[in-house]
C-alpha cells in the first residue's frame, strides 16, 4: 500500500514536470500571462471609459472609480488566460499529424505529454471558467459558451480543412474572429464589474437602459482586437529565406518578404486609426496623450519593419516588433493613458 502510494506521488510529480516542459515550449506562462493581462485590462479599462464618459457621467459628478484589481477582475483575467491555454490545446489535438511529419521536436510529438492528459486540463480549465464566471456574474457564461462553440468550429476547421488549409489566409481570417467573442466576454463581464462599483445608486435596468450609448463606441475595440490577431499571425509567420521551414506554411513564402511587411505597415496604420476613433469617446486628455504615444509607436514600428527588409534581418524582428505594436497599441486605446494620469494624479 505505501510502496502505491510512493509510487502514485512519483506519477503525479513526473506528471506535473511534464505538464511545465510542455508550458515552458508551447505557451510559456510568464509571457502568455503579461500579453493577457493587458488583453484583458486593455478592453476592461476602454469599456469602463466608455460607461463613464456615455453613462455614468449624467448620474454621477466624476463618474466612478475604476477598480484595477478587484477579485472580479482577477476572475476575468484567468478565464481569458484559460480561453488561450485551450486554443493552445486545440491547436495540439488539430494539428496532431502535420506536427508529427514536420515538427517531430514539439512535446506531445515527443511523449512528453500525452493528448489524453490535456483534453483532462482542458476540461478542468473549462471547469474553473465557470466557478469564476459565477464571482463575477452568471450571465457571462453565455457569452463564454460562444467562445467555447467557435473554438470547436476551429478545431474541426469549419469541416471544410482541405479546402480552408489550401488557403492560408482566409484560414487566418476566419480562425482569429475567436478574438471578437473573447473580446465580448470581456465587455459582457465589465458591465457587470462597473454595476457592482456603482453600488445600490445605480441599478442593473437603468445601465440596461443607457447601454445603447456604447455600442458604436465599441466597435473600436472589437476592430482593434480582431486586427491585432491579424498582425499576430503574420508577424510570427514573416522570416528571412534561411528561416523558412519545410511543410511550413508563412507569409513571407507565400507573398514575399515585402509584401507581408507592407500589409503589416497598412495593419499599423489601420489601426492607429481605430485606436484614434476609441479615444475619441472618451475624455480628450486621455485622446492627446493616447494618440501621441502611439504614433511614435506607429513610426518607430515602420522603421524597424523597413530595416527588416533593406538589411535581411531575422524574423525575429518582425516577430517581436509585432508582439509590442499588439501590446502599445491596446494599452493606449485608454488603459495607458488612464493609467498615467491615475499615477500622477493629473
Amino acid at each position: 500500500m505505501n510502496e502505491n502510494n510512493v509510487n502514485l506521488k512519483k506519477s503525479i510529480i513526473q506528471n506535473i514536470k511534464n505538464f511545465k516542459i510542455y508550458l515552458n515550449e508551447r505557451f510559456p506562462l510568464g509571457k502568455n500571462s503579461f500579453f493577457v493581462l493587458i488583453f484583458t485590462l486593455s478592453g476592461y479599462i476602454y469599456t469602463s471609459l466608455l460607461y463613464n464618459s456615455k453613462i455614468m457621467n449624467q448620474f454621477f459628478s466624476k463618474g466612478i472609480k475604476i477598480p484595477f484589481f478587484r477579485y472580479e477582475t482577477i476572475a476575468l483575467f484567468i478565464i481569458i488566460l484559460m480561453f488561450f491555454l485551450q486554443l493552445r490545446i486545440t491547436d495540439e489535438f488539430k494539428d496532431y499529424e502535420e506536427d508529427l511529419k514536420y515538427r517531430a521536436y514539439r512535446p506531445v510529438q515527443r511523449g512528453i505529454i500525452s493528448l489524453n492528459a490535456l483534453k483532462k486540463i482542458g476540461i478542468a480549465t473549462i471547469i474553473i471558467q465557470i466557478i469564476l464566471a459565477y464571482t463575477i456574474n452568471h450571465k457571462i457564461i453565455y457569452c463564454i459558451v460562444l467562445v467555447w462553440l467557435y473554438m470547436f468550429l476551429m478545431a474541426k476547421e469549419f469541416f471544410i480543412k482541405k479546402w480552408l488549409t489550401k488557403r492560408i489566409l482566409t484560414y487566418a481570417l476566419s480562425h482569429v474572429v475567436i478574438m471578437i467573442f473573447i473580446t465580448l466576454v470581456i465587455v459582457n463581464a465589465t458591465q457587470y464589474i462597473v454595476l457592482n462599483e456603482a453600488g445600490n445608486l445605480f441599478t442593473l435596468e437603468v445601465l440596461q437602459w443607457h447601454r445603447h450609448n456604447i455600442y458604436i463606441a465599441l466597435i473600436p475595440l472589437f476592430a482593434l482586437n480582431y486586427l491585432n490577431g491579424i498582425v499576430l499571425e503574420i508577424g510570427r509567420k514573416t522570416r528571412k529565406a534561411d528561416e523558412e521551414e519545410n511543410g511550413v506554411q508563412t507569409y513571407s513564402k507565400l507573398w514575399g518578404r515585402k509584401k507581408a511587411v507592407t500589409v503589416l505597415n497598412l495593419l499599423y496604420i489601420s489601426e492607429y486609426f481605430f485606436v484614434i476613433l476609441g479615444l475619441s469617446n472618451i475624455s480628450h486628455k486621455y485622446f492627446w496623450l493616447g494618440a501621441s504615444i502611439l504614433l511614435l509607436i506607429l513610426l518607430s514600428s515602420m522603421y524597424f519593419m523597413i530595416k527588416f527588409l533593406k538589411k535581411d534581418l531575422s524574423g525575429k524582428i518582425v516577430e517581436t516588433i509585432s508582439g509590442l505594436w499588439i501590446i502599445f497599441s491596446g494599452m493606449c486605446m485608454g488603459f495607458l493613458p488612464y493609467l498615467i494620469f491615475l499615477l500622477f494624479s493629473i
